[in-house]
Formats: C-alpha cells, structure tokens, sequence
C-alpha cells in the first residue's frame, strides 16, 4: 500500500478520545516566574497543581493548545488555565485554511459522514501523525466556540497570539456559509478581472469603497465569510490567491474595508498580501496600505 493511501486509512482509523486527552494534558508542566506561569512539554510542575487566581498571567506556548486532543480536553485546559490566571490567559494558536483544502475533502469529509451515522471518527481538523497530534484551526469559528465554553472571551490578538479574559459569551446571529459563498462566487470574476488589470492602489480603492457599504459582520460572521472564501479559492482555476482572498473580504465585509492590508515581498520568491496583524510571518519588504474612508 503506497504512503498516501496507508496515511489516510491511518487517519480514518484513529479515534482519540479522552483518555488521550487525559494523557496529553499530563504531559504538560508548568513554570512559574514572578506573578505569571508558562504551560508547556518541558521541564516544570504538574498542570494540576495550579491554584485559583494563583497567578496574573498563564501562556500556553507555542502548539500547546493544538496538541490536545478532543474538545472536551482543550476546553477542560482552558478551563485550568482561566481558573488560575487573575487577569489573563495568553495562547498561541495558528490559525490558517493556506493548502488544507483537498485534505480537508479527503480527510475531515469521510469523518464528518462517519460521525453523522454513529460510526466513531476523530474530530474535523485532528492529524494524527507518526509521532504526534495536532488539531488544525482553519477559521476562528472552532476556536471561539471553544473559548466561549470555557467562558472566555478575546481581548486582543497579534497574529496567532491570542490574549483571553474572563467573560460570558456574546451571541451573533451569524448568516450561513452557503450564503456567503453565493456571494464570494458572484463577485470572485470581478475581483480577478480588476487585480489582473489595475494597480493595488486602484483595486483596493474599489474594493473598499463597496465593502463599506456591506455588512459589518462580527466574529463569527467574519469566519464564516473567510471560510466560503477559502473554498472558492481553492477551487479558480489556475491556483489559490492570497490577493484575492483579500480583495473579496474586502468588498464584501465593512469591518475589513477599513482595515490595514499588508503587501510582504521577499527577494527571489513570491509576494504575500494579507490583513495586517492577522498573520505571522516576515519579509524582506513590507509595506502597508491603510483604508483612507473614516
């Protein structure tokens, strides 16, 4: 059986539940320094021995959030952690769609059926690799849902840096995928004509001026127009776009019209267009062009 067949019955078998995310979350220590503690694989206490409001801060570092798994057991985590925290919980968590959409027909799809007939199915978006877990966040949505059940809500955010506080979940009646989807795909022709034949500086002007007049979606609302736009780009014939995913979020949402793009070029290589403070990543030039409407 060839690798890529072998890796995807692999990933279809496996089932991780809770005992591994019991395990997982054992794996975790804890180092505290001052009046903040740091969660991560190395060296350090035990999870459990943090206390209520023991410290100002906890950071989950880098993958940490992503390695366990289950809902259930990341939230139980995030629960740990607001407990402890007085004032905040910091975590890094990527979150990106970039190239995940022919495994995520290939892969999360047959879960998502197996699930739907009680066929047991790991979770949409768990890679189960050789040596390690991951789950994969393609779209905010997943990850507020599951701040929201630990009851926490997002102050702030710098790339996939996300710093969280104490909070009750706030409800947006957000409109479907399949609705922003007609949109993206009634407007994506348009968006190809005018990248392909204006200057950034033009395209962007346009492109906002009819954004601002759209809806000003919320969070979620906002996830769920990137996911459709996501989809739609994988799927244009000739190849996904960074520039035009941009563009189409611009035009069609009023939030991200007045927002900051980032035009990332590096010596040698492609460029990168994205919204700025959205992504990490560095280039070799970078310049930005802020919305001009108030």
């Amino acid at each position: 059986m060839k690798a890529p067949l072998r890796r995807w019955f692999a990933e279809l078998r496996a089932t991780p539940g809770e005992r591994e995310a019991r395990e997982a979350i054992a794996r975790l220590r804890v180092r505290r320094a001052g009046d903040s503690a740091t969660i991560d694989e190395g060296d350090g206490d035990d999870v459990s021995s943090l206390t209520d409001d023991c410290v100002s801060t906890v950071q989950l570092e880098r993958g940490v959030y992503a390695s366990i798994p289950t809902r259930e057991g990341r939230v139980r985590l995030l629960e740990q952690a607001r407990r402890a925290a007085r004032d905040e919980v910091i975590m890094h968590v990527t979150v990106t769609d970039e190239k995940s959409h022919v495994g995520r027909l290939a892969i999360d799809a047959p879960r998502v059926a197996m699930r739907a007939v009680g066929l047991p199915a790991a979770e949409p978006g768990d890679r189960i690799g050789p040596e390690r877990f991951a789950h994969c966040f393609f779209d905010e949505e997943a990850l507020l849902e599951e701040l929201d059940r630990a009851r926490l809500v997002l102050a702030r955010r710098s790339g996939f840096t996300f710093t969280l506080r104490r909070g009750q979940p706030s409800r947006e009646a957000a409109e479907s995928v399949a609705s922003e989807m007609a949109r993206v795909v009634a407007l994506v022709r348009e968006v190809d004509e005018r990248r392909a034949s204006e200057t950034p500086a033009r395209v962007l002007e346009r492109m906002r001026a009819r954004g601002v007049g759209a809806a000003c979606r919320g969070p979620i609302g906002r996830a769920r127009l990137r996911r459709a736009i996501g989809w739609v780009d994988a799927f244009v014939p000739g190849a996904a776009n960074c520039y035009r995913r941009v563009l189409l979020e611009i035009a069609l949402d009023a939030g991200a019209a007045r927002e900051t793009i980032v035009f990332g070029l590096d010596v040698g290589s492609t460029g990168h267009v994205a919204f700025e403070g959205r992504e990490e990543r560095a280039f070799d030039v970078a310049f930005a062009i802020p919305a001009t409407q108030p």
